[in-house]
């Protein structure tokens, strides 16, 4: 046999579409970046610089006393008030990004408040990591098997929508309920995905639900190489449109991420051992690439048919995507609900009540109204170059 009966190695290519954060898990708040309201730019800082530079200029005790203090000046504000500016700092200075926002303008504030910040190289070049796109893959796959397994989808839903009930009645905690519902969906992965039967060292079986049972094995990818000759990044602010009486209105929001932009392309080292995703039915790279189209198709369905007369514009500028990506891309995204469900209207109310329960003040639950189309009834989306976009669309495909 030859070698690729057995395994699929290739190149691929990922297209950001519209714009992408990969949380790091950092947020700046406006004293640990400089930011010049006036051009709109923001200044990352490489700390140890930095703190060399107040060192040098004989500033430490006034820097101390502004960071544990009330002064509510930015960072830059405060250094501009020394007499310094940026291009006395440029050491300092790890990278800049532009600001598609007029805080000024919007409140007369001159910081953008905390900054989610995307993950980095060491050197400072954004990067994808690897994990973020299997758990893409993941997702669409567990999608894909469960159209295909309609007595499992049954089960699960049965299980899924009698525990919450049952839950509910009982008034457990919010924490407690996700916990539950989190039990089942990962029993849902093991009967989906893991069907790998292996023996140990003594030739005794392993147990379904250790996870080296899973197919997911077979599927090996790298973190990213960046393929352009910048890197894109730039603070957009959060906008929600929501869905209220059957009219869309949009709400900015003051959170605020670095963002790669759109056309930045990366590549990827992608391994299919096919020994073991032929086990869920997947025999080559194209077949997986169907399988993202299929769950990025399904989702922008269910969307179009809430949001879709008034906001069509936003999903013209994505017929060219595959995945959504990254943080801020939505609740739907990210979860099976929709798929799991026999109808929409049983999804939808299913949603609405966990909402309702993990988002308990008043105002939040959707103030009085109950979901109908869709729940949660926002399209998470942010502006960029005066134009409003989804957030995290890519397109993902094989280099030939």
């Amino acid at each position: 046999m030859r070698n690729n009966d057995f395994q699929e190695n290739c190149r691929l290519t990922l297209k950001i579409i519209t714009p992408v954060n990969i949380a790091d898990n950092t947020k700046l708040n406006s004293k640990e970046y400089l930011y010049d309201a006036k051009k709109g730019e923001l200044y990352f800082l490489n700390q140890i610089a930095w703190h060399r530079f107040i060192f040098t200029k004989n500033l430490l005790s006034d820097y101390e006393k502004y960071m544990t203090g009330y002064d509510k000046r930015s960072l830059y504000e405060w250094l501009q008030s020394y007499g310094y500016s940026i291009d006395d700092i440029k050491p300092a200075i790890m990278a800049k990004a532009a600001a598609h926002v007029n805080v000024m303008r919007q409140t007369g504030k001159k910081t953008l408040n905390d900054i989610i910040t995307q993950t980095k190289t060491v050197s400072g070049a954004a990067y994808i990591p690897g994990s973020s796109l299997k758990g893409v893959i993941r997702t669409s796959i567990l999608y894909n098997l469960l159209n295909k397994n309609k007595s499992i989808q049954g089960k699960y839903w049965y299980n899924v929508k009698n525990d919450f009930a049952a839950a509910k009645a009982k008034r457990f905690y919010a924490s407690k309920i996700n916990n539950i519902i989190g039990r089942i969906a990962a029993q849902l992965e093991t009967d989906l995905l893991h069907k790998l039967n292996l023996h140990d060292e003594k030739d005794k079986p392993i147990k379904s639900n250790n996870a080296v049972c899973s197919v997911m094995r077979g599927i090996s990818i790298s973190d990213s190489e960046y393929m352009t000759e910048t890197i894109p990044t730039a603070i957009l602010q959060k906008v929600d449109y929501s869905l209220i009486n059957g009219k869309v209105k949009d709400h900015p929001l003051p959170i605020f991420r670095e963002c790669i932009l759109p056309s930045a392309q990366f590549a990827f080292q992608f391994k299919l051992d096919k020994t073991m995703t032929r086990e869920i039915g997947i025999n080559s790279v194209d077949e997986l690439l169907k399988i993202l189209q299929d769950y990025f198709d399904f989702i922008n369905s269910i969307l179009k048919e809430a949001f879709g007369r008034e906001c069509s514009v936003l999903f013209d500028n994505i017929t060219e995507g595959n995945i959504y990506l990254g943080s801020n891309t939505g609740f739907l995204h990210k979860t099976l609900v929709m798929a799991l469900a026999p109808s929409r209207r049983e999804a939808v109310n299913f949603v609405r009540d966990i909402l309702d329960i993990n988002f308990s003040n008043e105002r939040n639950k959707h103030d009085g109204r109950k979901d109908t189309k869709i729940s949660p009834r926002t399209l998470k989306a942010t502006r960029y170059n005066g134009k409003t976009m989804l957030m995290g669309v890519g397109r993902i495909y094989k280099n030939e």
